[in-house]
């Protein structure tokens, strides 16, 4: 090859690097700039993404603590309303119907936000305390009660209807509520990432009862302690009366 052929090449070679330069300066600038704007959205995507989990997981912390302070009011206000009408009440306290109320407006809420699990845990505790409500019905009519709850309805010592054993059989029924609404609260607590699923030591449904047995043996010999207080008191007015002038003892 001869030095004039070689010097054309060069040359060549030169002008076809000049002018194709610019055009590989421009594909990789846009390439980079791609590349950039890919991995912008991919960020924004994800930070969106993130976003939207910790909205619908504050919207469902927001239903789960309504959904549980509407099921523990309304159970306890059951359990006033079993103590009331066995003591010869009538009919359910506004507070107890208004509980109630706000008990399924949070469950209606709850359903379109709450995972199948934490549904079937509350849907549990809606039936139970809506079967203690018409138990309780029932027992304060007189009727039958089911299951055994109004046995001896038609006597008996306790309230407008039933005996006293089905008193008691109501209030343990209203007192177990407590197993399903503990049951939920852990389903609540371990779809916020916040417990395993299993109710803690302290909320566990023996630990209650044994609680409540207490609190309730403590009351029973507050009112034996009572009714032995009366019958003492009526023998003294009576003992009073027979010589004399009655003396009004001191309580």
């Amino acid at each position: 090859m001869s030095t004039g052929m070689v010097a054309l090449l060069v040359a060549a070679v030169g002008v076809a690097g000049t002018l194709l330069a610019p055009l590989t300066t421009a594909w990789v600038g846009a390439r980079s700039r791609l590349q950039e704007f890919e991995l912008q959205q991919r960020v924004e995507a994800a930070r969106r993404q993130e976003e939207a989990l910790a909205a619908d997981l504050e919207r469902r912390r927001q239903a789960y603590l309504a959904l549980n302070s509407s099921a523990r009011l309304w159970r306890i206000l059951l359990m006033e309303d079993v103590r009331a009408l066995r003591a010869g009440g009538s009919g359910h306290a506004q507070a107890t119907e208004e509980a109630r109320s706000a008990f399924h407006g949070d469950f209606a809420q709850a359903q379109m936000l709450v995972p199948d699990d934490v549904l079937d845990a509350a849907t549990r505790v809606r039936i139970a305390l809506a079967d203690a409500r018409k138990r309780l019905d029932l027992l304060g009519e007189g009727g039958a009660g089911g299951a055994g709850v109004g046995a001896g309805a038609s006597g008996g010592s306790g309230g407008s209807g039933g005996s006293e054993e089905a008193w008691e059989e109501l209030y343990d029924r209203v007192m177990r509520i407590w197993d399903v609404i503990t049951t939920m609260q852990a389903a609540m607590r371990k779809d916020l990432g916040v417990g395993s699923g299993v109710p803690v030591p302290a909320e566990r449904p023996e630990q209650y009862r044994q609680r409540e047995r207490e609190y309730r043996e403590g009351e029973r010999e507050y009112r034996e302690g009572e009714r032995e207080y009366r019958e003492g008191e009526r023998e003294y007015r009576e003992g009073g009366a027979g010589h004399g002038a009655p003396v009004t003892p001191t309580p």
